[in-house]
């Protein structure tokens, strides 16, 4: 008969690997630090963040269908070019497996998406080694940098143009792309869904695009 210690030490075994899994490639949380992205998100807050589009052949498929409204058929136009980009840079975009198990990090399709990050600039500030910033700008786009009317970036296929909300009085509050460049999408970590932390502020997050269109396919 197994002792109390060993069964303890046995389930253990059985139940950390399963939850780390989870953890590395679904889902997981993650704390704003500063406040690059106010008002929409507050130091302190803890964000639901995906990490993998999950059987991505249903999306792929909806992405392909006709659209009902202007808004989707905007939506679709982007998935499509956006997973036509990736596939050119090696994605599994619509390999059989892939689109009946998971692929991570998730399909970046939507301007206006909060993303987590790993950080291009870690060196610099160790302090922090992710950043959380909203897409200004899908790969493949031109984008206006924020507060830069006049400078125009074309963003590399297989990356994004990456913003913090808060400019500050003179555009320097939010260190984004428009001071380290755009950023390599094999460095997304994944989407921020949700603030789950404090309870006050539980909330789902919403893509948030400027009145004028800031990015726009060639």
């Amino acid at each position: 008969m197994m002792s109390p210690l060993r069964k303890y030490l046995y389930n253990i075994t059985l139940t950390v690997p399963p939850v780390l899994f989870f953890r590395d490639t679904f889902y997981s949380l993650y704390r704003v630090e500063g406040s690059s992205m106010e008002p929409a998100l507050h130091h302190g807050d803890v964000l639901l963040v995906r990490k993998s589009d999950v059987f991505p052949h249903a999306m792929w498929r909806r992405w392909m269908s006709a659209a009902t409204s202007y808004e989707e058929e905007e939506e679709h136009q982007n998935a499509v070019k956006v997973m036509a980009h990736d596939a050119q840079s090696g994605r599994p975009i619509g390999e059989f497996w892939t689109g009946r198990t998971y692929l991570t990090p998730p399909t970046v399709h939507r301007p206006g998406s909060i993303i987590v990050f790993r950080a291009p600039d870690a060196e610099r500030y160790p302090s922090s080694e992710y950043r959380v910033k909203r897409v200004a700008g899908l790969g493949g786009q031109l984008c206006r940098a924020g507060g830069e009317y006049h400078r125009l970036e074309r963003v590399p296929s297989y990356a994004l143009w990456m913003e913090g909300d808060n400019w500050g009085s003179d555009g320097s509050r939010s260190i984004d792309s428009r001071t380290y460049g755009a950023v390599c999408k094999s460095n997304v970590i994944g989407i921020a869904e949700r603030i789950v932390w404090p309870p006050s502020r539980w909330r789902e997050l919403q893509c948030v695009t400027s009145s004028m269109p800031r990015s726009w396919w060639e």
